[in-house]
């Protein structure tokens, strides 16, 4: 019997010390990969590569990668890299818990765009000339306060270099800024819910219960999803299921009854039914299609 390959979790992280929420780790190097297995782990990553060349895919969507090219994992997306052969890369690797990004204030527009990356804007960018020696400085600016645990304000500048990269990510790939949405009064913290969504989909998750947790009305927290993603709660869910369930079908050999139980769906007609509509052909077909190399991921 042929063993099952299944994507590997990580959970290690390091860097700064752990805030009483336990949700304010950061840690940032330079190094040298040549390949890492279909992983996926419950802090964001952000990667700049500076040499080398080959491939990522992220939720089943596969990017080339040469110098300049970027790239950002929200939690629990699932990716794998492959350099070319003879290569390595090097990259900067930027690893944190979301809520670090955000400090006391929630700016609404922000939260909205960097939870729109993978979504509602691509995962990588290619940043060229001047925008990628910015994106470079940046990162070492990033690496240089790291470095420095005895400065003070060293978490504040940490949060402000790495919001300066991902609005950075963002208006590279959009090439402008996107204004906001939602008026001040239907404003609500919406990103301790995505996040608590990023980590949580795979699990039972509804509107009552994500009332209750963040003590929102159920209609409030649903008007804003709307609002601030562009999509209902019930279909952000399903999306990242149905995302999380295409890399495992392009990476892994599970069956796909497993693979729809794994990414939360209570019932293989569900996901059956919902994986039509987002991709417009069964699971199966779209295993076997990409495979035939007759399907762009």
């Amino acid at each position: 019997m042929r063993k099952t390959i299944l994507p590997e979790y990580q959970d290690h992280i390091g860097g700064l010390a752990m805030t009483p929420d336990g949700q304010q780790r950061f840690f940032i190097n330079v190094g040298s990969v040549a390949h890492s297995h279909l992983h996926h782990h419950d802090f964001a990553e952000l990667s700049f590569f500076v040499e080398g060349s080959g491939a990522e895919s992220i939720n089943g969507v596969e990017h080339r990668i040469r110098p300049g090219t970027a790239s950002f994992l929200l939690p629990n997306h699932m990716h794998k890299l492959d350099s070319d052969p003879d290569r390595t890369f090097t990259k900067y690797r930027c690893m944190f818990d979301m809520p670090i990004l955000f400090g006391v204030h929630e700016d609404p527009e922000f939260s909205r765009l960097v939870y729109g990356i993978g979504i509602s804007s691509p995962s990588f960018v290619d940043f060229d000339g001047s925008s990628a020696e910015r994106m470079r400085t940046t990162m070492e600016q990033l690496l240089e306060e790291y470095g420095k645990p005895d400065y003070p304000g060293r978490r504040h500048m940490i949060r402000l270099k790495l919001s300066e990269a991902l609005l950075l990510f963002v208006r590279e790939s959009s090439g402008q800024r996107i204004a906001g949405s939602g008026s001040e009064t239907e404003k609500v913290k919406l990103s301790p819910i995505l996040q608590y969504v990023h980590m949580h989909y795979t699990e039972r998750l509804t509107l009552e219960e994500l009332a209750s947790t963040f003590r929102q009305s159920a209609p409030h927290i649903s008007r804003s999803f709307k609002e601030h993603t562009g999509k209902g709660f019930l279909e952000y869910v399903r999306q990242l299921r149905i995302e999380s369930a295409v890399t495992m079908l392009l990476h892994t050999n599970m069956s796909i009854t497993d693979i729809a139980a794994s990414v939360g769906f209570d019932s293989f007609r569900t996901f059956a039914r919902v994986f039509r509509d987002i991709k417009g052909q069964t699971a199966s077909e779209y295993r076997e299609a990409v495979r035939a190399g007759h399907h762009r991921m």
